[in-house]
């Protein structure tokens, strides 16, 4: 399947899973922003947006991060009857607590509003943190939980008595990306740094290997410092919070901006990160995928893109190399080594 059909069909699954799911209400809220500099939840948060203006919801009426979250404030704009979306990703488990400990109290706290969990992936290592989850999540009778894999739809069917359905991640609502340049290396390797790492995942020896979590200084990142504190503030609060309710998306598209360049610098990557993966769809790079430490990358390719073109999922560092210098053949060329036609 060529890489724009498959964006396609992905995007028209998304706004089809959630059309019935979020009509009719003019009233939303968004909640956990991703201020920090992983490319691929700024990604996710996008196309949420870019989801729910599809489907013809409004901007919502409160949008927070981890640390700019406020009950009282949220019940306040969005009134009885609002729609509480909390963001996708990969955090629904116990691997990143402080999304988690506020997904659950955003559950405990509003059990008359109804609440979708954008799709997620499910992982739990710790038994006593699932039963936690499940007994929050079970205690809500208006919560539908989407998740993007099929690993994680069988968690969620066998662990939460909640509506679950299988639905891609919300990056795909973005739709085909061009190349914002052209490669001037032949491979990258863009691999984890953090706690979903696989042991032993390194680049062999020179080759290039980045993660993307390292940002340069940015004026937005500055002021979004500067007004998630004034959002603290009482009496600047109701001025600052729309400001930066704006500002997120901004900021957003700087690190996706950021993520594409630094793919689209390469001929073929290779990534255990998942939207390494959705990305290089998007823009129809030829890549490899690594799993990451609990299989996420493997579930969610066999899920949705095992039939895309140019695509290869490695068990090992060394056959991805392999795989990479296959897929050079299909690759666009480095700059400055095409062969002349003359």
């Amino acid at each position: 399947m060529r890489p724009s059909v498959a964006t396609e069909t992905l995007r028209a699954r998304l706004e089809e899973t959630l059309r019935p799911l979020i009509a009719p209400t003019d009233r939303v809220a968004l909640i956990d922003f991703p201020n920090y500099p992983n490319v691929g939840d700024s990604a996710i948060y996008l196309g949420e947006l870019a989801c729910l203006a599809s489907l013809g919801v409004p901007f919502p009426r409160f949008i927070c991060d981890l640390r700019t979250y406020d009950r009282a404030e949220l019940a306040h704009r969005l009134g009885p009857g609002g729609l509480i979306l909390l963001a996708g990703g990969g955090t629904f488990g116990d691997l990143w607590p402080a999304p988690q400990e506020l997904r659950e109290e955003i559950v405990r706290s509003f059990p008359q509003h109804r609440i979708i969990q954008l799709p997620q992936t499910i992982h739990f290592e710790r038994p006593d943190a699932l039963r936690r989850a499940r007994s929050v999540v079970n205690g809500h009778r208006h919560i539908t939980l989407l998740v993007r894999d099929a690993q994680s739809l069988e968690i969620a069917r066998s662990e939460f008595t909640a509506a679950s359905h299988l639905c891609p991640d919300a990056a795909f609502a973005l739709g085909s990306l061009g190349r914002p340049r052209r490669a001037t290396q032949h491979r990258l390797w863009l691999l984890r740094t953090d706690k979903e790492s696989r042991g032993g995942v390194t680049s062999p020896v020179g080759e290039f290997a980045v993660d993307w979590l390292e940002e340069p200084a940015m004026w937005r990142r500055r002021a979004s410092y500067l007004l998630m504190g004034a959002v603290r503030r009482k009496g600047i609060a109701p001025v600052a919070r729309p400001l930066l309710m704006r500002l997120y998306a901004s900021l957003a598209r700087q690190r996706l901006t950021r993520g594409l360049e630094l793919l689209a610098s390469a001929q073929v990557v290779i990534t255990d990160r998942l939207h390494g993966h959705i990305l290089c769809v998007l823009m129809g790079m030829p890549h490899v995928m690594l799993d990451n430490s609990y299989g996420k990358l493997s579930s969610f390719h066999e899920t949705w893109t095992a039939g895309v073109d140019n695509v290869r999922l490695a068990r090992s560092p060394a056959e991805a190399l392999s795989l990479a210098e296959q897929l050079a053949e299909v690759a666009v060329p480095v700059a400055g080594t095409e062969r002349s036609l003359g």
